[in-house]
């Protein structure tokens, strides 16, 4: 142990918990390791009384020290009458790279196909293309580890990337962009965390793209600016090294084709075919708005009938149908006749935000589409959506589908704007 002595940094973050603490109200959050969280750090109750241990992070970047501390003691940092305690100091800045070992690792999810253990850089690149037109409509995040251990964190929204090296032999960075923006977007970690991502932070994806290549052998960005700072629910992040992260990913894909992108990859292209001369043919008026909600909701009721669905936390339930209906929209049709498509379409409703797990194949949704088209097949009525509020927490026994279930365990919430 050596002597901590207390920054101002660090009293200002034991004063937004003591004001925490104090607050009135009996349910307060304290038992976990990120219960609290600042620029500088994180921490919280480890004995379920009065005991707290925080990791402070030094404003270069270069130690982390973990304090642990009585209430007592808390509150007199927080007062100005105590200035130092003891604590044990860790390196975050290496003296020395570490021997690479095996292979790099980059995962984009919390299945075990949402992985890859990357052999070549043709591997890497095609992984990093598909990920960066995955997140044309919605923010992705991806972690990345070099051989060496080093890690990487990247959100990417369009053609904007924000790269955060949790670990390298410098310590930790954050790239910068243009530094006039100041507003931000928000995306939820693997672990279903809110993480706040300045524009400032991001760089144009082809510069984001080159740079995350270059990190897998250099552990380092190349010739993007980067700040000595990093968001603090990532630094978390470092204490999961890459051996961790494949013990719970055994079978992590070593081959792109293997892993979910490869799934998403296989969406069907338009096919060129001869002018060909056919007799007119009606077809069924273009759905509005109301009528593709009530569709959706009529699927959502079929899933779940056939214990195919599980809701999590996130949007209500009108979002969900207004996301699910431009979805049904768009390929509704194609999926009833073609398999490939009912697969990709079952990804895509997996990946809606509120959806926490989906366990239909193809040849679940197709069958579940045709039921849901009128609402005289649903095995409800739309108006009896009291189901939806109340998913209670139980092991569902599902068929043999193409998804493996979850490493981490979904968060099952209830939709508290749901019809009763």
């Amino acid at each position: 142990m050596q002597t901590f002595l207390v920054p101002d940094d660090f009293r200002a973050f034991m004063r937004t918990v003591v004001n925490y603490l104090d607050t009135p109200g009996t349910n307060h959050y304290l038992d976990a390791e990120d219960a609290f969280d600042a620029e500088c750090g994180y921490g919280g109750r480890i004995d379920g009384i009065d005991t707290y241990r925080f990791k402070y992070i030094t404003s270069d970047g270069h130690h982390r020290w973990e304090v642990v501390l009585k209430e007592a003691q808390l509150r007199e940092i927080a007062d100005g009458l105590l200035i130092e305690v003891n604590a044990e100091r860790f390196d975050i800045v290496r003296t020395h790279r570490r021997t690479p070992v095996g292979e790099p690792l980059l995962i984009w999810g919390e299945y075990p196909e949402d992985a890859l253990r990357v052999r070549n850089e043709a591997e890497l690149l095609g992984a990093l293309d598909a990920l960066h037109a995955s997140a044309a409509d919605r923010p992705r995040l991806l972690r990345l580890w070099s051989a060496a251990d080093d890690q990487l964190v990247a959100a990417l929204w369009g053609d904007h990337c924000a790269l955060y090296i949790i670990e390298s032999p410098e310590g930790y960075a954050t790239s910068t962009g243009d530094q006039t923006r100041n507003d931000s977007f928000d995306m939820n970690d693997h672990e279903g965390q809110r993480l706040r991502v300045p524009w400032a932070d991001c760089v144009s994806w082809d510069y984001a793209r080159r740079a995350m290549v270059r990190f897998v052998e250099h552990s380092d960005l190349g010739d993007i600016p980067v700040e000595g700072r990093i968001p603090s629910l990532l630094l978390m992040m470092g204490d999961v090294d890459r051996k961790a992260a494949l013990a719970v990913r055994p079978d992590a894909p070593t081959e792109l084709a293997r892993s979910s992108l490869g799934r998403r990859e296989s969406v069907p292209t338009p096919v060129e075919t001869a002018d060909e001369i056919t007799m007119p043919v009606e077809t069924e008026a273009a759905l509005g708005p109301a009528e593709l909600t009530r569709w959706a909701r009529r699927l959502l009721d079929v899933l779940h009938g056939r214990e195919l669905i599980e809701l999590g936390p996130g949007p209500n339930l009108d979002e969900i149908s207004y996301q699910l209906g431009g979805l049904l929209q768009a390929h509704a049709l194609d999926a009833e006749h073609s398999i490939e498509t009912a697969d990709w379409l079952a990804n895509e409703i997996g990946a809606v935000r509120g959806i926490a797990k989906l366990f239909a194949t193809g040849g679940d949704l197709q069958v579940a589409i045709r039921r849901s088209r009128d609402v005289r097949s649903s095995p409800r009525s739309v108006q009896d959506l009291s189901f939806l509020p109340v998913l209670k927490i139980h092991q569902i026994a599902v068929r043999q589908t193409t998804r493996k279930p979850p490493i981490m365990p979904a968060l099952i919430a209830t939709l508290t704007s749901a019809v009763p």
